[in-house]
């Protein structure tokens, strides 16, 4: 467990404490009142995202909140917040290889703190302690992998830096062409 974790959600159970780094706490989704606060971090990081000229679903945002509340063992919304504020998610799922069986991997589908923080002094803390979190909570959940899969386009070579102090190793790139 990480030095500056104080309670971490294990199988499918709430924390009781969240974990702290800094001037940062963390925590999962738990209930329908964190909904807001995801849906506007997931709306400001949609916008900033190269595919922000897709119109933007607040109804497809809540469902994901909706299953990571009701079913915490399989998907899971991490918050990051400073003084109580949200100002950073994380949303993650596991399952089985798409043509494979026995061996549970984690996806993060999507990672983002708000652009205020990330300019800010200690605003990488508030990445790596996602980045961290969905490390705790796929281990948990016996996931052999946490894979991220970086298509945003914005600030790839600080998010390259993040990833591998946060111990990912690169294995691959996202390629995209438009139609």
């Amino acid at each position: 467990m990480d030095a500056d974790a104080q309670s971490v959600e294990l199988n499918g159970k709430r924390p009781e404490r969240s974990r702290s780094s800094s001037a940062y706490t963390f925590r999962l989704a738990g209930s329908k009142q964190d909904i807001p606060a995801v849906i506007e971090l997931a709306r400001q990081a949609h916008e900033e995202s190269r595919f922000g000229y897709i119109p933007f679903s607040e109804a497809k945002t809540q469902k994901i909140a909706e299953n990571a509340i009701i079913d915490p063992t399989r998907h899971a919304v991490m918050l990051a917040l400073k003084a109580e504020q949200p100002v950073g998610l994380l949303y993650s799922s596991v399952g089985e290889y798409h043509i494979g069986e026995g061996v549970l991997l984690a996806t993060i589908h999507n990672i983002n703190v708000l652009k205020t923080v990330r300019s800010s002094l200690g605003g990488g803390r508030a990445a790596l302690g996602l980045l961290r979190g969905a490390t705790q909570w796929a281990k948990a959940r016996n996931a052999r992998e946490l894979l991220l899969h970086a298509t945003s386009d914005v600030e790839l070579s600080r998010l390259h830096k993040l990833t591998k102090k946060a111990g990912f190793k690169f294995v691959g790139g996202s390629y995209a062409r438009s139609l």
